[in-house]
């Protein structure tokens, strides 16, 4: 009997490995799937043996309190595989993490094979950990042609044919339930993210640039990320009632197919917005110190991917101390109040969603590992 070991973090990371579960065990019912997981991974058919919490961390000063931690949870997760001996062990984004247990399970003599789904943006920073790459994994499964393309260029063994969200995102419909919520008003959808960081960095500017919404007759509304932990989905959902605002609990996708525009954490959601054909405005706030350690590693000027798909600046960037509630409110009544500038933008994002591929990289995905097994 053929057995997999997924490993994920965080909630994307975590819908990616439900789908890829979901698709491997329609090719083969018997293969038998384990590993780190979060609540889609599970529904998908997976053995959940750690929870995708564990690595549910982010920024760089905030990563070293709990190195300890992570390191044993490495090891316990190394000798688990050990153990078991899985044919296979797909790592799921996370990069910081599962480099290093990929490289743990080649000094420890696993001889299985190793695979990369969702590649590390050695494009970025970092190149170095291309030879990570070409040395602990067997194939590199990347999100986007372009990441395809330079790591085959450098030896990599890579395949790609289009990115998930293509085929995730072709039948997104408006609900019976959010219409009769919300009927026809003027939405703006503000999303704050899926990671504690994420709201703490972000929750009160996304407020503020409510009220100024608010004031103008629009309808702010708040995604509560179905994926969040149940307090943290809590202590959003008072927040935002405190502040008096409405808040959606369903999918963050159908809130943004329904609204005039988009506001929110850069991250997945900026290229769901570019699939959805809604325009955003990306924000990006950290600590000080962060910011200038990532602004010397990092070779790109862009952080919102339909940006540096496109190469134009078809998503606003409000970074650190631009990100406020007035400069969100101007970029998106600047968007809707001026056609000529809407009709760029719009066709700009057609020419990002061509980019995308146009097949259900799941089932690739799915194809590919179990054809190595």
């Amino acid at each position: 009997m053929k057995k997999i070991f997924v490993s994920c973090g965080e909630v994307s990371g975590d819908i990616y490995a439900g789908d890829f579960i979901r698709e491997v065990l329609k090719i083969n019912p018997e293969i038998k799937i384990s590993g780190m997981l979060g609540p889609n991974g599970e529904r998908a058919g997976g053995v959940a043996k750690w929870s995708y919490e564990e690595l549910k961390l982010m920024g760089i000063l905030e990563i070293i309190p709990a190195l300890p931690k992570i390191f044993k949870l490495k090891r316990d997760i190394t000798n688990e595989i050990i153990k078991s001996n899985p044919d296979a062990v797909v790592l799921i984004d996370s990069p910081d993490f599962h480099l290093m247990l990929a490289k743990s399970l080649r000094k420890n003599n696993y001889a299985g094979k190793i695979i990369c789904l969702i590649t590390p943006t050695v494009w970025a920073w970092r190149a170095g950990r291309v030879e990570n790459l070409k040395r602990d994994f067997d194939l590199c499964l990347p999100l986007f042609y372009f990441e395809h393309k330079f790591l085959k260029e450098r030896g990599v063994n890579s395949k790609w044919r289009a990115h998930p969200l293509v085929h995730d995102l072709e039948n997104v419909k408006i609900s019976e339930e959010f219409l009769k919520r919300f009927g026809d008003s003027k939405i703006i959808a503000l999303m704050p993210g899926s990671r504690r960081y994420d709201i703490d960095f972000h929750l009160e500017i996304l407020i503020s640039a409510a009220k100024l919404l608010k004031e103008k007759k629009f309808l702010p509304v708040f995604s509560i990320a179905p994926g969040l932990s149940e307090n943290l989905a809590d202590e959003l959902r008072n927040r935002v009632q405190e502040a008096g605002f409405e808040f959606w609990e369903g999918e963050g996708r159908e809130l943004m197919l329904a609204s005039q525009a988009v506001a929110g954490v850069s991250g997945t959601v900026a290229v769901e917005a570019m699939l959805l054909n809604r325009f955003m405005v990306v924000i990006y706030n950290m600590k000080k110190l962060n910011y200038m350690i990532l602004k010397r590693l990092v070779r790109v000027k862009k952080i919102s991917m339909p940006n540096l798909l496109t190469g134009r600046e078809v998503y606003p960037e409000l970074i650190c101390e631009n990100a406020t509630g007035e400069k969100i409110f101007d970029e998106i009544e600047n968007y809707l109040k001026n056609p000529e500038r809407k009709n760029l933008i719009d066709s700009t994002l057609t020419e990002g969603r061509r980019l995308m591929g146009d097949c259900n990289a799941a089932e690739f995905w799915a194809l590919c590992v179990v054809s190595l097994l």
